[in-house]
């Protein structure tokens, strides 16, 4: 066994290391502006603390050496009022600026809202017909929704009153005005009333199970350094792009298909590019074979606006710098097709991961 000489040593050993540390931080973070006689002292008083830790001097001198080190080093770098506040606050501070640094030039997540990357990365998906089970009551909900992005959601009324008809329609939700409030619902969602029914606050007006959409990762340095490819599924600004629903504060993600200088069409199921059709990579075959994908379609528009490719005929014609971005679900996605190709500067970069929620598609994005 180790005797207690032993142990109160060892834990005297920590004390010194402590001093000694205490010490020299005072000395770095204050050489330039403390008197030098103060830092000599600083140095003076470490040497002498070690000489004696050393030598097995008694413990009752070693704890005067390390008292006066200290003292010493609060001369140097007094301490401030809540110094371990002020320590924490300054981690935090640090940790989020450089965190903010990283996601700006490095890598920055984002969220896939709709289904126009299906059946590479899905949206926000809704089980209408979905029940509650165990898991989807405390304590296990927030568990497996961190785990799987899924939740059981149910809208209730906030009012009693008439449930009027639909008084908004903003892309994948839909607002019900019950009692004067409005409800946010998704469209996708199981509902109990119809538009004129009587609603009492507290019933259910729909329900199901929602499922978040992908989260991913976008390398924002990958196109500094290299040309874009075929395939690659890129996030893009949309400043440039003046098609009418689309914000020119936005961010769309696709799929890269065209490559500055050629010619694309779409004759369906095939992408064409320079007159060939297109299979590889293996996401372009991949839509060609894949249960429920027929690969790349036409937009069927009878009104204005009008989409640039609307036949197997029309040919869009890229130029130097520029890039055509569609979406692998042509069927549900506004992109190239109707605005045409995107400039180089408007690339922020290609995605390379899914990093939540943990599910078939977590990883490597293909």
């Amino acid at each position: 066994m180790m005797s207690f000489f032993s142990l109160a040593r060892a834990k005297q050993k920590k004390w010194v290391k402590q001093a000694l540390h205490e010490s020299r931080h005072a000395r770095h973070m204050r050489a330039d502006i403390a008197a030098p006689e103060d830092i000599a002292a600083l140095k003076d008083g470490e040497r002498a603390l070690l000489d004696l830790w050393r030598s097995k001097a008694s413990a009752e001198e070693v704890d005067r050496k390390i008292d006066e080190l200290v003292e010493q080093a609060h001369v140097v770098f007094p301490p401030r009022p809540r110094a371990r506040i002020r320590e924490n606050v300054e981690i935090f501070t640090v940790a989020i600026c450089v965190a903010m640094g990283f996601r700006t030039y490095f890598i920055q997540p984002f969220k896939i809202p709709t289904g126009s990357m299906q059946p590479t990365l899905y949206g926000i998906t809704v089980d209408p017909e979905a029940t509650p089970t165990w898991s989807d009551r405390m304590p296990f909900r927030p568990i497996k929704f961190l785990m799987t992005g899924e939740r059981y959601r149910e809208v209730r009324a906030r009012a009693s009153g008439r449930m009027d008809a639909v008084t908004d329609f903003q892309q994948r939700n839909q607002y019900l005005r019950v009692g004067g409030l409005l409800h946010e619902i998704n469209p996708n969602m199981k509902f109990y009333f119809r538009p004129g029914n009587h609603v009492v606050k507290g019933q259910v007006l729909a329900s199901g199970r929602v499922r978040s959409g992908d989260h991913i990762f976008v390398n924002k340095v990958k196109y500094n350094f290299s040309r874009p490819r075929r395939g690659d599924v890129a996030v893009f600004r949309t400043e440039h792009i003046r098609f009418p629903g689309i914000s020119p504060a936005e961010h769309y993600i696709k799929r890269l298909v065209g490559l500055e200088n050629e010619e694309i069409s779409i004759e369906p199921p095939y992408l064409v590019v320079n007159g060939n059709p297109v299979t590889e990579p293996w996401p372009f075959r991949r839509l060609l074979e894949e249960e429920g994908y027929n690969g790349y379609v036409l937009p069927r528009v009878d009104q204005p606006p009008m989409p640039l490719m609307q036949r197997p005929t029309d040919v869009l014609r890229l130029g130097p710098g520029e890039f055509l971005a569609l979406g692998d679900n042509t069927g549900a996605s506004l992109d190239g097709r109707f605005f045409g190709g995107v400039p180089m500067d408007s690339l922020l970069g290609p995605a390379f991961m899914v990093y939540w929620p943990f599910g078939p598609r977590w990883g490597w994005v293909h």
